[in-house]
């Protein structure tokens, strides 16, 4: 039966297919955390995430080894190993399909990420330009929502525009 809940025990399963490593949790065991049948659970799932189980998990663990490759020296067998690839083989040809490259010239032609992905980005950048003192640098770093303020001669809060 689906309960309204299903969508929350989804998430769960999903989160725990992401970030669980040792060991793994298997698809039957989320399904039946879920309240699902196996296969129930694997509909429902690709149904709301548009991927399987399994094609969940293998994402999540080539992320993991694409962010283990660009902070470390690990060698790639290592990595690939240590993240629950079988070998090196089946890592190697799974990384290639997802990032278009192996995992070892991945590491050497990729630059890292020097800003974290989603809002966070911006309001970072945002920061880091404030520094200047450019009015309509200012408007448009704090993406328009309210005026920079200062505090004037007098103690109170004036506008940035505003002549000091």
């Amino acid at each position: 039966m689906i309960t309204p809940d299903l969508p929350r025990r989804m998430c769960h399963a999903r989160s725990r297919l992401q970030f669980e490593l040792e060991p793994p949790a298997s698809v039957a065991q989320l399904a039946r955390e879920a309240g699902l049948s196996t296969s129930h659970f694997i509909t429902q799932f690709s149904a709301l995430f548009g991927q399987t189980p399994l094609q969940c998990r293998t994402r999540a663990r080539l992320e993991r080894a694409r962010e283990w490759l660009l902070a470390s020296n690990e060698p790639a067998t290592q990595i690939g190993l240590a993240l629950g690839f079988d070998n090196l083989g089946s890592f190697s040809r799974l990384f290639t399909r997802h990032f278009g490259m192996p995992p070892r010239v991945y590491r050497r032609t990729a630059e890292p990420c020097v800003a974290p992905l989603g809002c966070v980005a911006p309001m970072n950048q945002a920061n880091q330009a404030r520094a200047g003192d450019d009015d309509a640098q200012q408007q448009h770093l704090n993406f328009g929502e309210v005026a920079p303020r200062k505090v004037g001669q007098d103690g109170g809060l004036t506008s940035h525009s505003s002549p000091h």
